[in-house]
């Protein structure tokens, strides 16, 4: 989908929280915002800052410049958190997904807990 790069930034906020089948309430819940703030993001009515901005991408799992409308490729995000490892388990791997993004050694520790318990 090609966005004019003027409204990017809130219809592919929007498609980006659809695609994880979240509502805005759960994002804010997630962000601690208000409804109005995120709802203001997504109808270009307000525009977040770099730490918000980083933020979501973060949480939505997309790049920057997707978000923008300078690609037009989701990506990754840009925090330098790698794609989730494969687990068998299609539970355990929406969970993981879903973790924080902070500490990649820390998640990485813990995929490696599950397969030591899930082998034995």
């Amino acid at each position: 989908m090609k966005v004019n790069e003027m409204n990017a930034l809130g219809e592919r906020l929007k498609e980006a929280r659809q695609r994880k089948g979240w509502s805005q309430t759960h994002v804010c819940d997630k962000l601690k915002i208000s409804n109005s703030r995120l709802s203001g993001y997504e109808r270009n009515y307000r525009e977040p800052d770099t730490k918000m901005l980083t933020t979501l991408a973060s949480l939505y799992q997309v790049s920057i410049d997707w978000l923008t409308g300078l690609s037009d490729e989701p990506g990754h995000s840009l925090n330098g958190r790698k794609k989730a490892p494969s687990f068998k388990n299609k539970e355990l791997q929406s969970w993981y997904e879903n973790l924080p993004f902070e500490n990649e050694k820390d998640l990485n520790k813990l995929k490696k807990i599950w397969d030591i318990l899930s082998s034995q």
